[in-house]
C-alpha cells in the first residue's frame, strides 16, 4: 500500500467522524425506540450511548468505502 492510498483512507475516516456524530444525534428517536423495545441501554440524559456512535460510524465508513470501490471499478471499466 502506498502513502497516497493510506492518506486517502485516513482522510475518509476523519471526514466521516463529524458526519457520524450528527447522524447519531439525528437518530435519537431510533435509539429511544431500541431502548424501549429491546431494553438495550442506548440513550441517556447526555445523548446516545457510545455504541450508537460506533455503529453509525462503522456503517458510514462501510458505505463510503463501498461507494469508492464501485466508483473506481466503474471508472476503470470505462477506460478499458
Amino acid at each position: 500500500m502506498n502513502a497516497r492510498r493510506i492518506l486517502a483512507i485516513l482522510a475518509v475516516l476523519l471526514v466521516c467522524l463529524p458526519i457520524a456524530f450528527i447522524v447519531t444525534i439525528l437518530l435519537s428517536p431510533l435509539w429511544s425506540w431500541i431502548e424501549a423495545s429491546y431494553g438495550i441501554e442506548s440513550i441517556g440524559h447526555s445523548g446516545p450511548s457510545d455504541w450508537c456512535f460506533y455503529a453509525v460510524y462503522s456503517v458510514l465508513n462501510a458505505l463510503v468505502f463501498a461507494f469508492i470501490r464501485v466508483y473506481l471499478r466503474l471508472g476503470n471499466a470505462k477506460a478499458i
